[in-house]
């Protein structure tokens, strides 16, 4: 990738950078694994730019869809990605805030080396993704029955002993 495609976090700004576009899910190699299949939209918008106070800010804002496997029906189904996320890069950990100084709408890391947009768009888009993917609408297994099967579970017989006592 050419250096003008990527954020620097010596060169930014007040007025910042900005990458925009569209990606395929499947286009993004660590997210591709996640997903029943590599069809969906991903729109992005990556901003980069030294804030009011000399802080180097980048925002990344993703809206769009992927397909997701459902770990209970095993059906395909599609899951909405929205994401913003707010990065403070610093040049080294001694200028990493203490935990308890840290605030839920930033994040701090350290970054001397260029980065990449869609890098940033992929871990973003990893973390929306739930864990255990489950379509809208298939919910739980009813309780003391294995998932799907209607059996009893071996251990709604353990939990009755339990209250037994």
């Amino acid at each position: 990738m050419s250096t003008a495609h990527l954020i620097h976090p010596d060169r930014l700004g007040p007025a910042g950078t900005t990458f925009e576009g569209t990606v395929k899910p499947g286009d993004l190699p660590r997210v591709l694994p996640e997903l029943a299949n590599a069809e969906g939209e991903l729109h992005y918008r990556v901003t980069a730019r030294l804030d009011a106070n000399q802080r180097r800010v980048v925002s990344c804002i993703i809206d769009g869809f992927v397909f997701l496997s459902c770990q209970r029906t095993m059906e395909v189904f599609r899951h909405a990605v929205k994401a913003e996320d707010r990065l403070v890069l610093v040049g080294s950990e001694s200028e990493l805030p203490p935990t308890e100084g840290e605030s839920d709408e930033e994040d701090f890391v350290v970054a001397t080396d260029p980065l990449d947009p869609l890098g940033l768009v992929e871990d973003a888009v990893l973390l929306t993704l739930p864990m255990v993917p489950r379509k809208p609408g298939a919910g739980p297994a009813a309780e003391g029955t294995e998932a799907g099967s209607g059996k009893p579970s071996p251990f709604a017989a353990l939990a009755s002993l339990k209250t037994a006592r």
